[in-house]
């Protein structure tokens, strides 16, 4: 009972020092700005076709389900900002995290880990290297940085899929259906959306460089570490997600610092 209690401060102690190693290595993340693109690209346009998949499916679903809701009350017209404010809030930011870390988390937490078993990042601490601002730092910024992207992309992407599905499945108006959403979304909704993808990235990012470089010493330890670093990813940015939508100011001005 003891160790299940200690268990999750232990974690937590691990995490904190490891993603303050990785924030030291800003200082010198003028040397490692090629690694920052090369994992940029990996993390964020290596994601847009997967991202491009999920957000027709999902905007197409998104229309249809939230039609038939209004349909019973007559309130066809609001389709638009219905699937708007859903996507940009809520959907856009939750999907895009869940799926970039299926696919570069997982990645990520496997390429450390194989590093980790072949003593290649002994070898880097043994040379004066430090793992942490030569792997770590570049790929937590590029995570970072990129799924804000990927979460206007997708909001983009979900909003079109959905006016298709409106205008050519339901047979609305679509310039009924483009009105009421941009009259519905405004700089609020787009700032909610964007900061859980900001914190949504940083977590799929730091989560995957974490299991990675605590990896065991045998092959076993690599799809350990993977399979940890995608579940505690999801968990972590569903649990995040439901306390910033239930305290996140919606007026950036009301912010009590």
């Amino acid at each position: 009972m003891l160790s299940f209690a200690i268990s999750p401060i232990t974690f937590l102690g691990k995490l904190s020092i490891f993603i303050w190693n990785s924030v030291l290595g800003l200082k010198r993340f003028h040397k490692r700005i090629p690694i920052f693109f090369q994992q940029f690209d990996f993390i964020g346009v290596q994601s847009i076709t997967v991202v491009t998949f999920s957000a027709i499916f999902i905007g197409s679903v998104l229309a249809f389900q939230t039609y038939v809701a209004l349909h019973y009350f007559g309130m066809d017209g609001y389709l638009g900002s219905s699937v708007g404010i859903a996507l940009m809030r809520e959907l856009a930011p939750v999907f895009c995290g869940i799926m970039v870390a299926g696919r570069a988390g997982a990645a990520i937490a496997a390429e450390i880990a194989t590093m980790r078993v072949t003593e290649q990042i002994d070898a880097m601490e043994a040379l004066g290297t430090d793992p942490h601002d030569y792997l770590m730092t570049p790929r937590i910024l590029a995570g970072t940085l990129s799924l804000p992207l990927l979460c206007i992309y997708f909001t983009v992407i979900g909003c079109a899929a959905g006016y298709f599905i409106a205008t050519v499945v339901l047979s609305t108006d679509g310039a009924v259906y483009w009105q009421q959403l941009g009259w519905a979304v405004d700089f609020n909704d787009v700032w909610q959306g964007l900061s859980k993808a900001f914190i949504f990235g940083f977590f799929l990012s730091v989560l995957g460089c974490f299991y990675g470089y605590h990896a065991g010493s045998n092959a076993e330890s690599v799809g350990v570490a993977t399979n940890k670093a995608v579940v505690t990813t999801a968990l972590w940015i569903l649990f995040s997600d439901y306390i910033l939508t239930a305290y996140l100011p919606y007026d950036p001005s009301n912010i009590i610092l």
